[in-house]
Order: structure tokens, then C-alpha cells, then sequence
């Protein structure tokens, strides 16, 4: 038995990924880990009594290179005798629909196919190929983004009882040393290679710059760290289960059955309560660690993908003296406080803008995620914020109109995030000497007080990239040296009508 098949087998069998009888669907995408897992795990089946089935799924990304991966499954699939299943998904279209990045609507459209095969099957597990190597990519990843303990804690063996990940304390370098000994074919996918994704550059330039650099351990280190973690988060996950249960109320009436593939969906989760309040008197006597970790579950079990930034927020509106507040999240998610409650609801369903207006001429910007360039429509403020790649041609300071509407798109990553100034806030309006507050240039350029909170704040983390429609920061112009931008407007949703 090949070292790689006796560790696999151990994982298995001690943590308890699968169990005697059970149907595995397992994720092939014709690359080199989900190959060498279709392999280890049917030659380890008969010591498992388990029941391996191989998935294709064809994203439609690559059509060139698609043909081959599914025949290339199928072929290897027919020669180790089991099963194989194959299908298409329209990852673009879910991605304009939704406003999702390529990569989000990509994973979630694999692993709903995954699920639903498995269904039709009957399998009780889905396999998927993720390694050592992607813990790392992920651990870095995630702490680039923001975000708590929780989500530097990595990926876990088993997810949900059902997703489990058999290679992923085992170095990439392990499973190409079994494809090798064992003469397996697989194709590499040349998306890869192209480093416009963030997780393409952190794998292709900055874990091997710090591992250079910084500590030729590094992703080791990422992957201890993650482990660690692990073990310390299923403690505070208990004492937070329990706390919960004491401060929070779901509210049932009219489950709200959400198979929108706009977020991450919670595991073995169909549907979300319509709203969700919390007890303020019983939630601020907890200590701020598990303070944290009850705003990020009521986020996710509102169907909200909480970043840290906002978290901070929500722990904010929690403290503040006056008995009255609210935040606006994503998707239309307003939280609002109300004497010693603070209440997550969805008061005119989930959408780009969701809320009430504060005046006939006074309304706000919510906060809204951008995950990948495209149209972003705000029907309350008749306006549509639009995010362009630009290919080929990059203009030059002569081409670029005098309020600034190109970025350099290497200076930054998506997710990107719109919403309203804030108190405090601070950018480099391109052209100026200098840095200023965003509410003294608003003076300057004579926009109304009352008007104010509709005015667009295009941010990456927490630097502003650009007023859109009014001026981008100096920083992130295009100079000479950009290889890649992108052309933001903030323009009129009647403009198309009225061509």
C-alpha cells in the first residue's frame, strides 16, 4: 500500500469521514488532487466497504479544455469500475444575476450540482480534494479579507457531517509523487495561472515571496496555526452555543426560503428565520470574545456573510448610549436597535437596496458588497453604479476624464464595498496636494447637506478607492505603470431609456 493511501486511510478511519456501507460522491475535476483522491479512495474502498462515485462538473469557463477533463474522468472512472456522473453549470449567468464574483458562483454552483447528484444516488458523503497546500492559500486568503478566530481556523476534515476533505493535512507534493508512481493522467486547469484572482496571486506570488523572503515554513506555519485554532474554536463554539440560546429569539412566522445562490449557504440549512432579535441586556454581560462570535451567528443565520469590519460595526450600535439606531448590511439586512433588543430582519425582502426613506428627498446609501466588476443597481437613489475591466487599451492621464473615473485594478482585490461617508472618513481626491476629510471636499464641491448620505464611498477594506461620479483617490490612479484597470461610473438608471 503507497504511504499516501496508508495516511489517507488513518485520517479516514480516526476522525470518522466515512462509515461501513456508505456512497461517496466524489468531486473530479480531471486535476491532479481530485484524481489522486478518486484513486486512493477506490483502491481503499474495499477495506472501507464504501461505495466511490466520480462527479464531473463542467463550469462552462473552459470550453476549450472542458471536452477533455470530462472524457479524461469518465475514462478513468470506467477503469477502476464505478460510477461516473457529469453535468453543466451556468456559473456566468449566476454570476450577473446575482452580482457574484466567477469564483463565488462557480463553488456554489459545483457544490449544489455535488449535492444534488449525491441525493440521486444516495450517498451519504461528498469528497472533495483540498490539501495542505489550499489550507494555507485559505488561512492567508481569509486574513487578507478580514475576518475573526473563526475564519482563520482554515478548513476543516468534515464540514456539515457530509463534506469531507481526506487529503487536507497532506502536501500537494504527496499526491504528485502517487500520480507519478502510479502512472494516473490528469490535466492541469489553466486558470491557474492567470492572476487576476486573488487567490491565483496568493498562491503563484506572495506564498512563494514570503516563503523566500520570510520563513521557507510558511505554509506549515499557516497550517499549524489553523489547527490550533480548530481546537480552540470548538471550545468557544460550545460556550457561544449555549449563550445564544439564552440572549436570542428567532422569530419562525413566514420561513423565508432562500435558495439563492447570492451567499453561502449554512449547512444542511434550507430556509432562514424572517428575523432574529437579541436580548442587549443579557448579550453586552458576556465577554466581548463571545460578543463577537453571537453577532457573526446571527449574521450567518440571517443569511449574511459578516466581514470583520462589519461586526465591529454591530458591537458599535450595541454600545451606544441612545436607545434608538440602525445598520444597514447586505442584501437589504437592516439591524436596528429598539430599547434593550436588537433586531435582524429583512423589512421589504432582500435586494440591492432594502429600507425606508428617511425623507421624501433624503435617503440612504446601504452598505453593498461589489464582488467582481458589473452593474449595481440602487432603484431607491435611481442610480447604477458600473464596474468595467478594461482590456487592452489603458487610458493614459490624457485620456482619463477630469473627475477621474479609472482605477488600477492591481492595486487592489475584490471584494469591494459602496456605501455612504462616514464620520471621519479621509482620501487623496486625485490631483490634490494632499489627503482631506470627505465631508470638507463635499463642502468644496457644493453638495448638499441633506444629499450627503446618497453619495457613493467605493472602498477596498478599509481604503477608499474612489467618490464614484465625484473623484477617485490620487493613490489608485492610472499612471504608467498600470497593467490592468478598471473605468467606475455612477450613472442614472434612466440613461438607457432615454438613448
Amino acid at each position: 500500500m503507497h504511504p499516501l493511501e496508508k495516511k489517507t486511510l488513518q485520517t479516514v478511519e480516526q476522525e470518522q469521514l466515512l462509515q461501513a456501507g456508505e456512497k461517496v460522491v466524489i468531486g473530479v475535476s480531471a486535476g491532479p488532487d481530485s484524481m489522486a483522491l478518486l484513486h486512493v479512495l477506490t483502491r481503499l474502498a474495499p477495506i472501507l466497504d464504501i461505495i466511490p462515485i466520480a462527479v464531473y462538473v463542467n463550469h462552462g469557463l473552459r470550453p476549450d479544455e472542458a471536452h477533455g477533463e470530462k472524457n479524461l474522468v469518465a475514462a478513468e472512472a470506467d477503469r477502476l469500475g464505478i460510477d461516473f456522473f457529469c453535468g453543466s453549470v451556468d456559473v456566468k449567468g449566476l454570476a450577473a444575476r446575482q452580482k457574484l464574483s466567477i469564483e463565488h458562483g462557480a463553488r456554489l454552483l459545483r457544490y449544489d450540482f455535488l449535492e444534488k447528484t449525491a441525493r440521486e444516488c444516495g450517498a451519504q458523503k461528498i469528497g472533495v480534494a483540498h490539501t495542505a497546500d489550499d489550507q494555507a492559500e485559505e488561512v492567508l486568503l481569509r486574513l487578507i479579507r478580514g475576518t475573526a478566530r473563526k475564519g482563520l481556523s482554515g478548513m476543516k476534515t468534515i464540514r456539515a457531517g457530509r463534506i469531507i476533505r481526506p487529503f487536507l493535512r497532506f502536501p500537494k507534493s504527496d499526491l504528485l509523487d502517487y500520480l507519478i508512481k502510479h502512472s494516473i493522467p490528469f490535466q492541469q486547469d489553466s486558470s491557474n495561472r492567470q492572476n487576476f484572482y486573488l487567490r491565483n496571486r496568493i498562491r503563484n506570488e506572495l506564498l512563494p515571496y514570503l516563503a523566500e523572503k520570510y520563513n521557507p515554513d510558511i505554509r506549515q506555519t499557516l497550517i499549524r496555526t489553523a489547527n490550533i485554532l480548530q481546537d480552540e474554536e470548538e471550545l468557544l463554539e460550545t460556550i457561544t452555543e449555549k449563550a445564544f440560546a439564552k440572549i436570542a429569539t428567532l422569530i419562525p412566522e413566514a420561513m423565508a426560503m432562500l435558495h439563492e445562490h447570492g451567499g453561502s449557504p449554512l449547512p444542511n440549512e434550507s430556509s432562514y428565520p424572517q428575523g432574529l432579535q437579541l436580548n442587549l441586556e443579557l448579550f453586552t454581560m458576556q465577554h466581548p470574545a463571545i460578543q463577537r462570535r453571537l453577532m457573526e451567528k446571527c449574521c450567518w443565520l440571517m443569511a449574511c456573510e459578516p466581514r470583520s469590519r462589519q461586526i465591529e460595526h454591530l458591537l458599535h450600535l450595541t454600545k451606544q448610549n441612545a436607545t434608538g439606531g440602525s445598520l444597514h448590511l447586505a442584501d437589504g439586512l437592516r439591524v436596528t436597535k429598539k430599547e434593550e433588543q436588537l433586531n435582524f430582519a429583512y423589512p421589504l425582502g432582500r435586494g440591492p437596496f432594502r429600507g425606508t426613506l428617511l425623507t421624501e428627498t433624503e435617503v440612504e446609501l446601504p452598505e453593498t458588497r461589489i464582488p467582481s466588476p458589473g452593474s449595481y443597481d440602487f432603484p431607491a437613489l435611481n442610480k447604477r453604479l458600473v464596474v468595467e475591466d478594461i482590456e487592452g487599451h489603458i487610458p493614459g492621464s490624457g485620456d482619463v476624464f477630469p473627475t477621474g473615473e479609472y482605477l488600477d485594478s492591481g492595486l487592489f482585490s475584490f471584494p469591494l464595498t459602496l456605501r455612504g461617508p462616514r464620520a471621519g472618513d479621509r482620501f487623496h481626491p486625485l490631483g490634490a496636494p494632499g489627503s482631506k476629510k470627505v465631508n470638507d471636499f463635499l463642502n468644496a464641491q457644493k453638495v448638499e447637506k441633506h444629499l450627503r448620505a446618497t453619495i457613493p464611498v467605493l472602498c477596498a477594506d478599509d481604503s477608499i478607492l474612489a467618490l464614484p461620479g465625484l473623484r477617485i483617490d490620487h493613490r489608485f490612479r492610472v499612471t504608467e505603470k498600470t497593467t490592468h484597470a478598471i473605468r467606475v461610473s455612477w450613472e442614472e438608471m434612466e440613461r438607457e431609456g432615454k438613448g
